[in-house]
């Protein structure tokens, strides 16, 4: 069991590296977790697909990433169209989060239609918290990674 492991982290490991820099894998990291917790739901593989191609960008790790961190969006829904409602000075909506989750199940149009100032005001409210805090975090995981690569390359050798 364990050796399976093992493979597997091997395996995973040399996808997310997969010849990519430090600065394009803290990149793809980043966009993916953006993306990720973006306030409308169903957009996130297109998106990253559409963003990847064209930056080469890893799109299995940041689609993977992207599964990863979709759960926070449940954290950060309402957050965001507070935060975007705030903005445009209007008084919080009394949408929780399973009214919202019921609208999309029901269907995207509809929700999209009904909800279109929620969505306005979470978008708002993602613009200017996640795009700040991904880049703070760009330049964070950028460093780490820079180190990590460096000190695969460069051991430091101790006695």
């Amino acid at each position: 069991m364990k050796s399976k492991l093992i493979k597997i982290w091997n395996k995973f490991k040399a996808l997310l590296k997969q010849g990519l820099t430090p600065k394009q894998l803290a990149l793809s990291l980043v966009v993916s977790a953006l993306v990720s917790v973006f306030p409308i739901y169903g957009i996130s593989t297109i998106a990253l697909t559409c963003i990847a191609l064209p930056f080469r960008l890893n799109l299995p790790i940041m689609i993977a990433f992207s599964y990863i961190i979709e759960p926070l969006k449940l954290l950060v829904l309402i957050p965001f169209i507070n935060i975007g409602a705030s903005v445009f000075g209007t008084e919080h909506t009394l949408l929780s989060f399973d009214a919202i989750k019921t609208s999309y199940n029901t269907s995207f149009w509809s929700t999209a239609r009904q909800l279109s100032y929620e969505l306005l005001c979470g978008s708002v409210g993602w613009i200017l918290t996640a795009i700040p805090l991904g880049i703070v975090l760009y330049f964070i995981l950028k460093g780490i990674l820079t180190y990590l690569d460096q000190l695969k390359t460069n051991p430091l050798t101790t006695k």
